[in-house]
């Protein structure tokens, strides 16, 4: 399933209607973290594995590593396709796909992603 969500709080409340207790979770397009909390207390008993190549992510989600022990942040430019294939390589299986660029607002960018891990 597919859903474009052009309200933050439409995005927040899929994830709380799709993401269970024991799911592994990728988040692209974390940014500081405020979804990633949400997801992470949904899926306290899987893995978060949150993207962001912003500056502001840094700090931010090195804080969240600490309070957060199924958080596992990477610094990383999610348009690169090698990213997404280093993570669909993983042992983990990933129920739950989680993308926020561009608030929503650039499907296209949202669809190219979504197409790599497809291809691998």
């Amino acid at each position: 399933m597919i859903k474009i969500s052009y309200e933050r709080s439409d995005y927040q409340q899929d994830m709380i209607d799709n993401i269970k207790l024991l799911d592994n979770v990728v988040e692209l397009g974390c940014h500081i973290g405020t979804s990633t909390k949400i997801i992470s207390n949904l899926a306290q008993d899987g893995s978060v594995y949150a993207y962001d190549n912003s500056p502001e992510s840094i700090q931010a989600m090195n804080k969240l590593n600490i309070e957060y022990k199924n958080i596992i942040f990477k610094k990383a430019d999610v348009r690169d396709k090698q990213v997404i294939y280093d993570q669909a390589s993983k042992d983990d299986k990933i129920d739950v796909l989680c993308v926020d660029l561009g608030g929503g607002y650039h499907p296209d960018t949202v669809f190219k992603v979504f197409s790599c891990g497809h291809q691998y």
